[in-house]
């Protein structure tokens, strides 16, 4: 990486640096620059571009645009720096102004008009060491290895991560060549860490699914995505690396699911006609305590007095007050990956609370709070005759 120059130059933040780099991967629709003033404009009137939904405008309206703008000619260069790094620059096209006050992809949820921006520019973008192009390029060698064709996208925080989700990946699986997971960041203010979640994910997807047939996309610090608020750039997202389904669940936060001449609908069939890809609405799973296993709401014929529900917010709040889930809500690999996370160092006498309490092999091994956490667990489940 160079060092930041003084003159013509854009800070940025880590969001707005991932957001550039789908951009200039192609991950976010055809357009792969900023877009210019009458292809922002083509979008606002129509919610289209090149005949394809697209719901914001891919246009960057930087925070000293003021400052570096003035005396700016076409195809000057200007550098982005973040950190003051020059991780990657601009080739300036052109700038025009936000008159008709419209959200872009940079700020898609913003609800008052006096905190958009102003001052656009257009452009080619270069970004000089793009971890978005790494991880393209690794999907692109499994899809290769594996010669899929079938490939389904499933885009989620997985916050955290439970026996529901575990049902649509096993029906997902069987019917693909390969999974794609788009996990992103989690919008509650109480939501797990990032990095937490990639590891319990990946524990889970390599002792319980065959992880030659998984690939995790990481999108990391990237805030357009965590709401859920907007389907429609998932299955563009999804389409854009390449998958042929995007698997969702009703309850998909933003999906608008309504039913027409008693069929269903979603503001996503639009998204599916343009770009082909096929969208997949799955109902609710529930476990039932008379059907005895997890079910969709659709095919058991019990009540919802005889359901339990895999609700993420009451199933993480009882992670953050320390209590364990019970296995039938949660694997105890991932419940344990938690509280070890959360709870570091809980039990100053844990090692002997070990070997006091559970069987060994007569050696003496140390155990860490994950191990003793899973062990807790499997006693959890034992039945026993009185």
């Amino acid at each position: 990486m160079k060092s930041a120059r003084k003159n013509k130059t854009i800070f940025i933040d880590q969001n707005e640096l991932s957001i550039l780099s789908l951009i200039k991967e192609g991950l976010l629709g055809d357009c792969t620059h900023l877009m210019t003033e009458k292809e922002v404009n083509e979008i606002v009137k129509t919610g289209k571009f090149k005949g394809e939904s697209f719901p914001y405008p891919l246009s960057f309206a930087p925070k000293n645009a003021q400052d570096i703008l003035n005396g700016i000619k076409t195809g000057n260069q200007i550098d982005l720096v973040l950190k003051e790094k020059t991780i990657g620059h601009i080739n300036f096209k052109g700038k025009f102004k936000n008159n008709k006050n419209f959200s872009d992809i940079f700020s898609p949820h913003t609800c008052s008009l006096e905190d958009i921006s102003t001052t656009y520019i257009s452009g080619e973008i270069e970004i000089y060491d793009s971890q978005i192009k790494k991880i393209k390029e690794n999907f692109q060698q499994v899809k290769n290895n594996l010669n899929a064709q079938k490939i389904t996208a499933i885009v989620s925080s997985f916050d955290p991560l439970h026996r529901a989700h575990e049902r649509m990946f096993r029906w997902t699986i069987d019917k693909a060549d390969l999974v794609v997971i788009f996990l992103i960041e989690s919008y509650e203010n109480n939501g797990l860490d990032f990095i937490l979640k990639e590891k319990y994910l990946k524990q889970f997807i390599k002792n319980y699914l065959p992880p030659d047939r998984i690939f995790i996309f990481p999108l990391k610090d990237i805030h357009i995505f965590h709401a859920h608020l907007n389907p429609g750039l998932e299955s563009i997202i999804a389409k854009s690396l390449g998958c042929t389904k995007l698997v969702v669940t009703q309850n998909h936060a933003g999906l608008g699911m309504f039913y027409d001449a008693n069929q269903p609908k979603t503001i996503l069939d639009d998204f599916s006609k343009d770009y082909g890809i096929e969208v997949i609405v799955l109902p609710e799973f529930v476990f039932c305590d008379q059907c005895r296993m997890i079910v969709s709401t659709r095919s058991c014929p019990h009540g919802c007095h005889h359901h339990l529900h895999y609700n993420s917010q009451s199933l993480k709040d009882l992670l953050r007050a320390g209590i364990i889930p019970p296995a039938i809500f949660m694997r105890k690999e991932v419940s344990s990956i938690i509280l070890s996370s959360l709870f570091p160092h809980r039990l100053k006498n844990m090692q002997k609370m070990y070997n006091d309490l559970f069987p060994t092999d007569g050696i003496l091994e140390y155990k860490n709070d994950e191990e003793f956490y899973q062990k807790l667990l499997e006693i959890h489940q034992m039945s026993y005759m009185v």
